[in-house]
Formats: C-alpha cells, structure tokens, sequence
C-alpha cells in the first residue's frame, strides 16, 4: 500500500489534474527516501536473505510479517525445506526479530541457507502518510535548488517523525 495520490492532492489543496505526473513521481522519491532512512518497508514484500550456517540471525526488515520457507542443500546436496516446527521467531529482543533454530542438520559444502519472509506495512501509518505529504509539498513548491526568493528546509516535524519512527541505529 502506498500514499494515495487523492489524499496528497487534497492535504495540498490541488484540485486539478495537470500535475498528477509530477506528484506521482515525487510520491515515489518521498516513499524511497523515508524507506532508506528508516528501513521500514512501506508496503508488503517478499524478501531473502542467505545465511552461511545455522545461527541466531537478525531479520533485517520492519515490520516483519512471516517466514514464508527456509530451503537448504542438506549434506547430500538434496533441496530440503525446513519444518517450521524446527525455527522460531523470538521477538523479545527488541523491534527487529531473531530467527532462532531448533537444529542445525548438515550442508552440503559451498551451499548456502535461504530464508524467505515477508514484511512490511499493509497499510501505511499515518505519521509516515504526514512525512510524505510534507516532503512531497515542499518538493512541488520549491522545485529548484536555487530561487530569487528565500527557501526554506524541510519542515521540522519531517525530521522528528522520521527519527521517531526509523529503526536504523545511530552507528550507521
């Protein structure tokens, strides 16, 4: 799910169509823009990750919704889907879940684990809705870097919101 357009438009009292091209791509800038700086996942995804053996591993997207499969060449380099009865998901941790293994059966040499899970939003948060329309008003009302009247950064409120809500460390 994304940040409809009518709710945009409306937030920015535009009520005519010749602009809605321009308004869609800056959408799309904002959503990226608040998914790399946050690394939230604003609408579902299938993602992947690899793991080289059997630990305790961080899934590195928020929120987080399922595994969907974990899939192996076992030591007899034959396609093996683990039970889920043998994985958990330990979300005791903090906001960011651990996948936790019951067993560790052999890999085939040179093989890697792949996990297959899906996260994100199915509906985008209203703050994040809010960060979206500022970054998109302040986009289509100052188009230029450079201007013979004053700009002005981005509104505060988009900073705070975004620092609140992103669950990427202060390390990176």
């Amino acid at each position: 799910m994304t940040v409809p357009l009518s709710t945009i438009k409306s937030a920015l009292k535009i009520d005519y169509a010749d602009d809605d091209a321009d308004l869609v791509r800056l959408r799309e800038a904002a959503i990226s823009l608040v998914e790399r700086r946050t690394q939230l996942l604003l609408s579902p995804q299938t993602q992947t990750l690899y793991l080289a053996s059997w630990t305790d591993t961080l899934v590195p997207a928020f929120p987080f919704s399922a595994i969907s499969s974990i899939s192996y060449r076992n030591s007899s380099n034959a396609a093996t889907t683990m039970p889920s009865t043998d994985y958990w998901i330990d979300l005791t941790q903090g906001p960011i879940p651990v996948l936790r293994f019951m067993q560790a059966p052999g890999l085939y040499d040179g093989t890697a684990i792949t996990v297959t899970y899906t996260a994100g939003y199915s509906a985008v948060p209203n703050e994040i809705t809010h960060v979206v329309i500022a970054l998109v008003g302040a986009w289509y009302n100052n188009p230029e870097a450079f201007q013979p009247i004053g700009l002005t950064a981005v509104p505060l409120s988009v900073e705070y919101i975004l620092a609140n809500v992103s669950t990427r460390s202060n390390i990176r």
